[in-house]
């Protein structure tokens, strides 16, 4: 279920159709199949009735002999007695000569008469068998009523011809005494044309072709005796006289005298093909009937029904497969359009107008997304348009911001450099004269006055560190050897009096170091030191800084390196940071009015990295 979850809307529709057409072709090939498998019933039980209807034709024949005989007993035969006058056999073979009867499976080669104990008292157009054929033959109609033929092997043949049976008869005297047994011999009229019970009885001339039917009328035709031989073959590849190939698949229908269609299969034992066989008992006789049709023929009808259901419901399910396929495309490509105006409409896209081509619920849903789509358009030029606006704002703010940040630097550097040339200018000069003045005093004094003496010392002593502080003082509020010698130097100085002096061995690496920067650039640029500096100074702990300062491409690029003990960039100068340094972040507000860029790297151990990268102006450059 989770997979067709997945499946298109399309795959799922179409796998609805296809499982419900299974269903319904599946229902309607087993309805099918059931009417064909009654089909074939019909052809086997038609097959049997024709099968039936040809042994009726032979024993309605083998009845005619019968009827030949008693008509002709009154005048061939004494009425009382067992003399048999000489001459008799010939006369009653005459007889079914001259009446012209004609049998299509068989034909009158002789005739017997014999005794009621077996022993032959006159024969015609066939040699008398010995006694023991004789005695056999009695035997054998022993239980036969009187009048009553009896269909039996046949005793043999005077033309060589094949020997089909021989039809035993005892004759009923008038009044009713034992009569004599005839005996009438026949040989079949095998061929090798097809039997077609339709043909039967039609007036055909001798030699004429025979009239064309319906293959399917057409049979192979076995009449076979008890011991398996074939005595009678109508057909092609049918061979009188020799085993038939049915006995094996027969042999149980011919012990119990039964009646059945099967489907014969020889297989290997001869090549031919499979074909349908209907086997009936000949009458009273020992012998079977046996049609034969091939599968192909016998079954065209059924073969024909199924191949037609089948090639139906292929037809069938594949055009209305395709129907449905047309189909739900027709439904679910405004679907699908709609969905991807939808991905547009997610990904940003409002511009684009959602043009889907249906006139139910579909293009409703699209009428509304469309609709949908233009207020959210409209919504979001409006919000565009605040934003600009925001953003403009933001933007003069941000600039009046920076003007006023730089005009603030500026004042505070101008304001230092004022305050350290007053300083310089005044106070140190003062400083300097009231020096000069506790050493005169110091000599004018009397020596013999120590204690005077020892407070004008302590005096000028505080004056002269008082000097050295405010002289400091000047120095780092505006070092002169910024504005005097410029940038690389101001940096040896400030490297020397706060890192040499703690001990801190410092290497400077200065390309060109007598170019001259602007000068709010060499300001910026120093104070960004200073602050680095310092903080190495007093935090880092460090045994060794390196320092560069390169100015390419219009760019000045400060590195300041150091082995110190690091700290958390993020928690100290991140917008989250709980620890926040004013003088990093000051350093970051200078190089953004300078519009470059900073780099602060470091981690707990492994030292700190900061690098700067200034654009100049084209002439710097």
């Amino acid at each position: 279920m989770g997979r067709l979850r997945h499946l298109g809307l399309q795959k799922r529709i179409m796998l609805y159709v296809v499982v419900g057409l299974a269903v319904m072709f599946g229902a309607v090939a087993v309805l099918g199949l059931d009417a064909i498998d009654e089909a074939t019933r019909l052809v086997y039980r038609e097959r049997l009735s024709t099968a039936h209807t040809t042994a009726g034709i032979l024993e309605r024949d083998f009845a005619r002999v019968a009827a030949t005989i008693e008509e002709a007993h009154v005048e061939l035969f004494p009425s009382s007695g067992p003399r048999v006058p000489a001459g008799t056999a010939t006369r009653l073979l005459a007889r079914f000569q001259r009446t012209g009867d004609v049998y299509p499976f068989f034909a009158i080669e002789g005739v017997w008469i014999l005794d009621a104990t077996g022993q032959l008292l006159d024969e015609a157009g066939m040699p008398g068998g010995q006694a023991a054929t004789a005695r056999e033959i009695r035997a054998r109609i022993a239980n036969t009523q009187a009048g009553r033929l009896a269909v039996l092997p046949a005793a043999g043949s005077a033309n060589g011809a094949q020997p089909f049976a021989a039809l035993a008869l005892r004759i009923v005297s008038s009044p009713p005494t034992i009569g004599p047994i005839v005996v009438i011999h026949t040989v079949s009229l095998s061929r090798s044309e097809p039997w077609v019970p339709a043909d039967h009885g039609e007036p055909r001339a001798p030699g004429a072709p025979r009239p064309t039917t319906g293959i399917t009328d057409e049979y192979h035709l076995e009449v076979v005796g008890p011991d398996g031989i074939t005595l009678l073959g109508v057909g092609a590849d049918e061979h009188p006289g020799q085993p038939s190939p049915h006995f094996a698949a027969i042999r149980d229908l011919i012990a119990t005298g039964s009646a059945a269609t099967l489907l014969h299969d020889p297989g290997g034992d001869g090549g031919d093909a499979p074909h349908v066989m209907a086997a009936v008992p000949l009458g009273s006789s020992p012998f079977h009937v046996v049609l034969e049709q091939s599968v192909d023929v016998a079954l065209a009808l059924p073969n024909q029904l199924r191949d037609r259901l089948f090639l139906s419901i292929g037809f069938g399910l594949v055009l209305i497969l395709a129907v449905a396929w047309f189909t739900t495309r027709r439904v679910v490509k405004p679907t699908e359009q709609l969905m991807r105006a939808a991905e547009r409409m997610a990904g940003g896209d409002l511009a684009s107008p959602i043009e889907v081509h249906a006139q139910d619920e579909v293009g409703q849903l699209a009428e509304s997304l469309e609709a949908m789509r233009q207020r959210l358009n409209v919504a979001q030029e409006t919000i565009e348009r605040a934003n600009r606006e925001l953003e403009s704002r933001v933007a003069d703010r941000t600039a009046r911001l920076g003007q006023v940040l730089r005009k603030t630097i500026s004042a505070q550097e101008e304001e230092r450099l004022r305050l350290a040339r007053e300083l310089h200018d005044e106070t140190a000069q003062a400083l300097a004269a009231l020096t000069i003045a506790l050493d005169r005093t110091r000599d004018d004094l009397d020596t013999r006055s120590p204690d005077t003496r020892e407070r004008i010392l302590e005096a000028r002593s505080i004056a002269a560190g008082l000097l050295e502080e405010i002289r400091r003082l000047i120095l780092g509020l505006r070092p002169s050897v910024l504005d005097d010698l410029g940038l690389v130097p101001a940096i040896r100085w400030l490297c020397e009096t706060s890192l040499t002096e703690r001990g801190i061995e410092v290497s400077i690496e200065a390309e060109q170091a007598g170019i001259r920067l602007p000068a709010h650039v060499e300001v910026t640029l120093f104070r960004i030191i200073q602050e680095a500096v310092g903080n190495i100074a007093r935090h880092a702990g460090a045994a060794h800084v390196r320092l560069g300062l390169q100015v390419t491409s219009g760019t000045a690029h400060v590195t300041i390196v150091d082995d110190g003990r690091g700290f958390d960039v993020a928690r100290t100068v991140g917008p989250a940071g709980s620890d926040g340094s004013v003088g990093l972040v000051g350093m970051q507000e200078r190089v953004a009015l300078l519009g470059g860029t900073i780099e602060i790297r470091s981690s707990a151990g492994g030292g700190t990295q900061i690098v700067v990268d200034v654009p100049l102006a084209p002439e710097v450059a």
